[in-house]
């Protein structure tokens, strides 16, 4: 099982959980595996909300870096 934390993308994430998905849908897993994996979904949700966290402080600082310099482009200037 792969650590969540190897996960540096939504896309990376996603197409994990719908590995993990596929895997708990088929007819012949165990109940352990079932748990496993699970638990390795789960860990990757927490991954999506850090990075989810991390892009809005990335905005937010590129905004408040736009108004230190000025304001943004879409303002007419006076």
């Amino acid at each position: 099982m792969p650590d969540s934390r190897e996960y540096a993308s939504f896309d990376a994430v996603r197409a994990r959980l719908d590995e993990i998905v596929e895997a708990v849908a088929s007819d012949d897993i165990s109940l352990d595996d079932a748990l496993v994996l699970y638990e390795e979904a789960v860990k990757l949700g927490l991954s999506a909300c850090d990075l989810s966290e991390a892009d809005v402080e990335d905005v937010l600082a590129a905004e408040q870096a736009q108004e230190a310099q000025g304001g943004s482009d879409d303002q007419p200037n006076s």
